[in-house]
């Protein structure tokens, strides 16, 4: 069984922070399940789609083949999870595309943020609560050639599919990582971006599953760690929490955000810094992180056991601490999400 997309018997996706943990107190998210506000309609699995701010079938040919998000990857996007119908840290997602596309020099629409509110409305309405909202950008339609058009119109996508099903495995026995031999250029001009260009990150998990692995780990010119395929990467080094720093060709991820605030102000020593293959090797325990995912136990690379190769106390505990975090925002007063 692949612990990152097989399913449990039918039981579903895991509740959010890890499945539940033996002999712990419930969450809040798992203790609203059987209290909880009437069921949504069910849904019938087709995604909710947007192309240009309008309705579409996601049979139809929408997009034109000179489109630069197809020939060149021109263009960005944002992958967030939604709970109840609320999506988790939307304003901070719109924040990092607009700052990607400030970089490219790709205008946004201004009808852009309109345009989401009415597919999750839309997603919500038909029973589609527990989602993954995709936000894509292209740069538009251009002639052939890398240069950008001047007067190209951006095209945009909004799209909002059911929640993968993920193995309570996932949370519960972690993952396991190959090494990339490829690198990310902390140099490139692209570098900390969420551009469509993610081949290097497909063919290295491509990689990391020939070689029997969840996931693959990047490391940077220097030889530091990066990030994974789709994920930022923490480790514990001597009893403090670590993360790559940004100067490493790291995204700044929304949920490795979501993290640091969780620790900030606690006793946990925590740091933005680099770290090397070595010390992942020596670290007590690691975990990965992802708006989709959430927090997810690493715990083996190269073939080599992190810590005593299970899910550490300091991963655990931020696991649950994140799922509270995401129930006051989604699910809590104001936050306006059906009761899981």
């Amino acid at each position: 069984m692949n612990p990152m997309t097989d399913g449990d018997g039918g039981v579903g996706n895991v509740p959010v922070g890890g499945p539940p943990r033996s002999g712990a107190k419930a969450t809040p998210h798992e203790a609203h399940g059987a209290h909880g506000a009437a069921r949504a309609p069910h849904h019938d699995g087709r995604p909710v789609l947007r192309v240009n701010g309008a309705a579409a079938d996601p049979t139809a040919l929408l997009l034109s083949p000179f489109d630069r998000g197809f020939t060149l990857a021109d263009g960005l996007f944002e992958t967030l999870r939604c709970y109840g119908g609320v999506p988790f840290r939307l304003e901070r997602h719109l924040e990092r595309l607009h700052a990607g596309a400030a970089a490219l020099g790709l205008a946004l629409p201004a009808s852009l943020e309109r345009t989401v509110a009415q597919a999750v409305d839309e997603a919500r309405t038909s029973g589609l609560r527990d989602a993954v909202l995709r936000i894509t950008v292209s740069r538009g339609a251009g002639a052939p050639g890398v240069a950008p058009p001047i007067d190209a119109e951006p095209t945009t996508v909004v799209a909002v599919h059911p929640l993968p099903r993920f193995a309570a495995a996932l949370y519960t026995a972690g993952l396991t990582a190959h090494v990339a031999t490829g690198r990310r250029n902390e140099r490139a001009q692209t570098a900390g971006l969420k551009t469509l260009a993610y081949t290097d990150a497909v063919a290295a998990l491509a990689e990391a599953r020939r070689a029997g692995c969840d996931e693959a780990i990047f490391l940077d010119t220097a030889d530091h760690v990066s990030e994974a395929t789709a994920s930022n990467v923490f480790l514990m080094r001597d009893g403090t929490l670590v993360t790559p720093p940004l100067s490493c060709g790291v995204l700044a991820g929304v949920t490795r955000a979501a993290v640091l605030e969780l620790v900030a102000g606690t006793v946990l020593p925590h740091e933005e810094s680099t770290a090397t293959l070595g010390d992942l090797h020596q670290a007590s325990e690691a975990f990965v992180t992802s708006s989709v995912r959430e927090i997810v136990p690493l715990v083996q690379v190269a073939g080599r056991p992190i810590g005593d190769g299970t899910p550490g106390p300091v991963t655990r505990r931020l696991m649950a601490e994140y799922g509270e975090l995401v129930f006051r925002e989604c699910y809590g007063p104001g936050g306006g999400g059906a009761r899981p």
